[in-house]
């Protein structure tokens, strides 16, 4: 009797290192996931294109996992409160960051952070899109050449807004006067909405911002799209060309809109946030409206390979900020 225990005990044990071994454990931990309410924080105001994004994302996600689905916006200090508040709580996946390309950038543009960027670890690129660079229609301007004779001819009278000191649009700026030896009079605001609106009024004469938020004003005739960021011409843009094409290098990436979670998390948890993302986005309808209607190109990459592009993104982004020697102070 005491043989027939042990080798049952055996066998238990066996079995037991085995599931381990072919992950049958972690897929238990993925079926226990969510075990209550999800909170994914967006360092960001809310009523732009990425809280948009989410929010419709979180809807999906509501359903398919049977516990609600929050966007909780904790705006201010270039993001850093939110992904600090993300970067403190616990690895259960019940709390996550949904944050953009400026997360890379934050490290080299200030010496200080309240966070210790380890401790988050990327999820799932939700996101790529291009960034426009646009101008109003009453300076008469065609091209971006015109703008860059113009701005020779008149150094810091034009007013290039963007929405923030050292945001993504401020990069771009300092390294066209760098390019094209020229100066500007950088005019930050709080977001995209507000850009619109000062280049609408004649505050501001030129911008970086998505494509959705003015995209209204280019049907109108009132702004002029003179070229977009990213590697190649955009899809439904065939005439506008690439920053790099009129002679601004170093914005051939695409910005993003990426899904994090705090350090520690079980990898399988990740693994099936990210799954069920990518299950989400599928949905035809959605993936028309992202693509048609807000000009995003859904992604929902597995962990490794954003933490690829992560990485990649990191190490480009601060290139481009030492080569401008723009700080954030």
């Amino acid at each position: 009797m005491k043989n027939l225990l042990t080798r049952r005990y055996f066998f238990s044990a066996f079995a037991t290192a085995s599931l381990i071994a072919l992950g049958s454990v972690p897929v238990y931990a993925q079926a226990q996931y969510p075990s209550g309410p999800v909170r994914i924080v967006h360092p960001f105001p809310p009523g732009n294109a990425n809280d948009t994004t989410l929010r419709l994302i979180a809807e999906r996600l509501s359903q398919r996992w049977k516990q609600p689905v929050t966007i909780d916006n904790r705006p201010g200090a270039s993001s850093m409160i939110g992904t600090a508040f993300v970067a403190q709580a616990p690895a259960d996946g019940l709390t996550l960051l949904a944050n953009i390309t400026l997360l890379v950038q934050n490290p080299a543009l200030r010496p200080k952070l309240p966070y210790d960027p380890a401790k988050i670890v990327p999820v799932t690129q939700i996101n790529r899109q291009q960034l426009s660079f646009y101008v109003r229609s009453d300076l008469a301007i065609d091209s971006a050449t015109q703008l860059f004779a113009l701005a020779q001819a008149q150094p810091g009278k034009i007013n290039f807004a963007s929405w923030g000191i050292a945001s993504t649009a401020h990069i771009i700026l300092a390294k066209m006067e760098q390019d094209k030896d020229i100066k500007m009079t950088h005019v930050p605001y709080k977001g995209g909405a507000d850009i619109v609106k000062a280049l609408a009024s004649g505050e501001a004469d030129i911008a970086v911002g998505d494509l959705i938020t003015p995209n209204a004003f280019f049907k109108n005739g009132k702004f002029k799209l003179l070229a977009v960021t990213g590697p190649k011409r955009v899809a439904h843009l065939p005439d506008v060309p690439t920053l790099e094409e009129v002679g601004v290098k170093g914005f051939e990436g695409y910005n993003w809109l990426g899904l994090f979670a705090p350090a520690g998390t079980s990898p399988a948890i990740i693994k099936k946030i990210s799954d069920d993302i990518a299950a989400v986005q599928s949905d035809p309808a959605l993936l028309a409206r992202f693509r048609d209607e807000m000009f995003l190109d859904p992604t929902a990459t597995g962990p490794e390979e954003f933490q690829k592009i992560y990485q990649r993104d990191a190490a480009t982004w601060t290139s481009l900020i030492k080569a401008t020697g723009l700080k954030a102070e």
